[in-house]
This record gives structure tokens, sequence and C-alpha cells, in this order.
């Protein structure tokens, strides 16, 4: 399955962090993800389940990212160029809809400041692997201590989030 997934590995352009429109842009989409979820468990509970909400919001998604094919895209792909794709392009759509509806139900739950630090976690951690094998076509990036530190804060910002949870006390009180 390596091979598979594997990516040519010459080593990636490293992002400059003083890129900052780039990474304004980033946070800004996060912060769009991070209210989508309390937005589409809303309409959920409208519809009458949280798999109407999610339906809803993918028809939207749909409609929107048609409008941008439709205006930036010139070239139309051939489905030959599709049906010729690996097979685990499919999973980016099951994904994709797998979170949407996973979000409208488990961010109510957990609360949403939790919900998705353990989404950050997820992410993170299937990241560094991603790009430690360059699967997926990814270039290849070296696994460091810093990247690997970096996984382990947002493991302890999940602890601290759900401190109560755990019977954790980490005021100065």
């Amino acid at each position: 399955m390596n091979d598979v997934l594997r990516a040519n590995t010459h080593k990636g352009e490293i992002m400059n962090l003083y890129n900052w429109p780039l990474l304004l842009t980033a946070i800004f989409l996060g912060m769009g993800l991070g209210i989508q979820a309390p937005i589409n468990a809303w309409i959920g509970k409208r519809l009458g389940s949280p798999y109407w909400g999610a339906s809803f919001s993918i028809s939207i998604s749909l409609v929107v990212i048609l409008l941008f094919v439709v205006v930036m895209v010139r070239k139309v792909p051939s489905l030959e160029t599709v049906w010729n794709a690996p097979w685990w392009i499919w999973f980016g759509g099951v994904f994709g809809a797998m979170f949407v509806a996973g979000a409208i139900v488990l961010g109510p739950k957990l609360g949403m400041a939790l919900f998705f630090t353990c989404v950050v976690f997820g992410q993170v951690f299937i990241s560094l692997l991603t790009d430690r094998f360059g699967w997926f076509e990814i270039p290849f990036r070296e696994l460091s201590i810093s990247r690997v530190l970096g996984v382990l804060l947002v493991i302890a910002g999940i602890l601290l989030i759900q401190k109560e949870d755990f019977g954790l006390d980490v005021s100065s009180e």
C-alpha cells in the first residue's frame, strides 16, 4: 500500500512563516469551519435530522464549488482522466461527508472547542504521516522533533479544554 500512496520524495518547498496572506487565509478558513458545525447542527435540528443538515450543507457546497469551476476553470477534465485516477481519490468526498455529518452530531455533544481541537489533532497527526511518507503525491517532508512536539501540544490542548472531565486543576489558585 505504501507504494500506491508514495509520492516522489523530493523535498517540498517550505513555506516562509512571513507569508502572512496565506497564513491569515488559512486562519480565516479555519474560523469558517469553526462556525460551520454549529450552523449545520442548527439546520439539522430544524430539518429533523443531522443527516438532513449535512445534506443541505453539502448541497450548498456543491453549488458554490460549481460556481468556482464555471468562473475560474478553463478546461473540463475527461471522464477517462477520472476513471484512470488512483483508487483513493474517492475517499476525499467520503471523508468530507463524514466530517460534515460528524461535526453536526459530535460538535454539540462535546462542545465546539473540544470537538475542533480533536479534529485538529487528527488532521495534524495524519498530515505528519502524509508529509513523512509522501502519500497521495504530497512532497516529502522530514519528521522532526518540533513537528512531533506540535502534535503533543495539541494533545495537551485536548486535555486542558476538557480538564474538568479529568479532575485536573491547572489554575494558579
